[in-house]
């Protein structure tokens, strides 16, 4: 069995299908926001989000001319702008993670009215159960909100698997391309980077961690995008978790 003494998951095209994420969850977020704010605009939570992207409008409207600066006068004229801005991050992926709390917020709709359930690939939980089982922590590490990571796995395909996690991380414990986010992990975790085995798809995010001391699998996934030559002569690169717990 691997000698990790911890495990830390990205989600997309590491655990769950990219096509889950690109063709249900955002989409979904899309379609409904603006029905969603006008239900729920005086929800507390709904408002510290709009006020967080009051914040991010304002510093994103000045590199990027196409982000809307949101009012904040009349309710309507707020919500437009907050659809606005909300949909242009989603067309073109950006992680404001205010922005992505509230995707949080629209999915926690989703998932309890049935109307999605989390991907999971056929090898994940099963593998997961046995590193839970020789009682190393498994983390989450992605740059959708904690809530969002936490709907998933409550709503997963094969139902609450949330025994098997101990903690989850998003963008406000830093980006996933800074290595500087993966020694705040390490940190919060108490564990040596040297100790934490990190799976993803993403090169970039693969660099920023095994420069911060980690160790690092690549994980190809139908549908993922292709892996340079460099990259793989650099990294352990796995199709399946079946290939985790190999020795």
């Amino acid at each position: 069995m691997g000698k990790f003494k911890a495990l830390l998951l990205d989600i997309e095209g590491t655990i769950t299908s990219i096509s889950f994420v690109k063709d249900e969850l955002f989409p979904y977020a899309y379609k409904n926001v603006a029905n969603y704010l006008d239900d729920n605009f005086d929800n507390p939570d709904v408002h510290r989000c709009i006020a967080e992207m009051m914040t991010a409008s304002v510093e994103e409207a000045m590199s990027d001319e196409k982000v809307k600066v949101i009012r904040s006068e009349i309710k309507e004229e707020t919500i437009s702008d907050v659809v606005e801005n909300v949909r242009y991050w989603i067309d073109i992926d950006k992680k404001i993670t205010s922005m992505k709390t509230l995707q949080g917020l629209i999915w926690e709709y989703a998932y309890k009215s049935g109307a999605v359930k989390g991907h999971l690939y056929p090898d994940v939980v099963s593998n997961l159960r046995k590193v839970h089982e020789t009682n190393r922590p498994i983390y989450i590490y992605s740059s959708g909100s904690v809530y969002a990571q936490k709907l998933l796995f409550q709503n997963s395909i094969e139902g609450d698997i949330t025994e098997l996690l101990s903690g989850y991380f998003d963008t406000h414990i830093g980006l996933k391309g800074d290595s500087e986010s993966y020694r705040k992990i390490a940190h919060q975790i108490r564990q040596a980077p040297a100790d934490i085995l990190f799976l993803t798809d993403i090169e970039a995010e693969a660099r920023a961690a095994h420069n911060a001391g980690f160790a690092v699998h690549l994980v190809v996934r139908p549908g993922n995008g292709l892996l340079s030559e460099e990259a793989r002569k650099v990294f352990t690169v796995i199709q399946s978790l079946d290939e985790l717990l190999e020795d």
